[in-house]
């Protein structure tokens, strides 16, 4: 029995060790790790079945994607797939919560995280997975958003709670990181409360939600301004106690607030036609049998830009020629500027750069076999480090323009705001 004593040991941790190698090598992937920081989050808030229901939909189902968005006033898009059911597709920005798995480990609700926004969105695509054939009319959007409407009250009402509670405990270390953690939430909250107003107001006035209904979050932007009042109150006597580990001064972000189309033609411009929406331009010449139309497409910029984000902006330009008597050019380009700008100015323009330096702006002409330059698609970045860190109420412009003579733009105005 000896004899057999060290060659079954030394097979044993051979065997113990490749378990344990194949273990390490099925590390979970961004995407099941950003499913599960939603439902903890969703299980923060007491939302315990919406939670089990993702992850069921996610892991078993197959009904919970990660996708693409292109439009900037949604991060998720839910419909039936080729068997009729609906399933949702959620932006593949949602991601930068497993990216940040570490961090968000020591601190889930702090200054880059958006794990609060994102479970909102879960909640509210939740009424339209539950819908027939949703679109984005009143009949679909109204149940949708009356229902984010009563989860951030619920959720305020909560952290409310919670926080006037925790006041009555002894002090502690604990007390101090419960505090910390209700602090995170409660600007989160704010933020989120004040981006479902935006979005309402902007919904109504597009005739995707009906007017006149009832709504809660006036009330819910009460509670939390005297939340972060109290906070500031206790702050200035430090009663607060010890900042969280890696706690720094949020200097705040820019928020998007405004967006206008500029595509009406002067009286005389018979020749041009032009068009401009969120994420596609078009701009149309024609003389004689020459036709030269340009279209141009890039993926519509995030509602909230902080100092510390890097987020992909993909552009490309498709060129229809027909005949080539006559010579013509244009270009595409997304630059920040000031909130004064209009198509065919600029005054202090920061570009948009790609990986290489590369800007973003392509250039293209009116002539058979030609192909714009320097490609017909480019990946470039709003870098939140190269804009200026604003003070409260301060503006500052992104415009998309696509110029052949005449521009077809699209404006978006950010304006900064504070966290606290």
């Amino acid at each position: 029995m000896k004899h057999f004593a060290l060659p079954l040991i030394i097979f044993c941790l051979i065997s113990l060790f490749r378990l344990s190698s194949s273990a390490g090598a099925q590390k979970p992937t961004r995407e099941k790790l950003t499913i599960q920081w939603l439902a903890k989050t969703l299980k923060r808030f007491g939302e315990d079945k919406l939670a089990r229901r993702l992850t069921e939909d996610y892991f078993v189902n197959n009904r919970i994607r990660f996708r693409f968005i292109k439009t900037a006033d949604a991060n998720a898009e839910t419909g039936p797939n080729l068997k009729g059911q609906n399933i949702i597709d959620l932006s593949d920005n949602m991601l930068n919560a497993g990216d940040q798995d570490q961090k968000l480990r020591e601190r889930p609700y702090g200054n880059n995280s958006n794990l609060i926004g994102d479970a909102m969105t879960v909640v509210h695509e939740y009424i339209h997975m539950d819908q027939t054939l949703p679109m984005n009319y009143p009949r679909w959007e109204d149940p949708a958003w009356q229902a984010s409407d009563k989860i951030l009250s619920k959720w305020t009402k909560q952290i409310e709670k919670e926080y006037y509670d925790t006041w009555k405990l002894p002090p502690s270390k604990e007390r101090d990181a419960k505090l910390a953690e209700l602090k995170d939430i409660i600007g989160k909250l704010a933020t989120e409360a004040g981006l479902m107003k935006n979005t309402i107001n902007a919904n109504i006035a597009n005739g995707s939600l009906s007017a006149n209904q009832k709504w809660l979050l006036d009330d819910t932007q009460n509670r939390l301004a005297a939340l972060k009042e109290d906070i500031k109150k206790k702050a200035a006597v430090g009663a607060l106690g010890p900042k969280q580990p890696g706690e720094k001064k949020d200097p705040g972000y820019w928020e998007l607030v405004e967006v206008k189309a500029f595509d009406k033609l002067q009286a005389g411009d018979n020749n041009y036609s032009l068009s401009a929406g969120d994420g596609s331009l078009t701009a149309r010449w024609s003389l004689a049998n020459d036709v030269f139309k340009v279209t141009a497409n890039y993926t519509s910029p995030p509602k909230q830009i902080r100092p510390n984000d890097k987020l992909p902006i993909q552009l490309s330009v498709t060129v229809s020629n027909q005949g080539d008597q006559y010579s013509a050019n244009g270009d595409f380009s997304i630059y920040f500027d000031r909130p004064e700008i209009e198509p065919g100015t600029i005054i202090s323009p920061i570009s948009l750069k790609g990986e290489k330096g590369v800007t973003g702006n392509i250039q293209f002409s009116h002539k058979s076999g030609t192909t714009p330059t320097p490609a017909s698609s480019l990946l470039v970045y709003i870098d939140g480090k190269s804009l200026p860190t604003g003070s409260k109420g301060a503006r500052i412009a992104l415009m998309a323009s696509l110029y052949i003579g005449r521009s077809a733009s699209y404006r978006y105005i950010y304006e900064w705001k504070d966290n606290w």
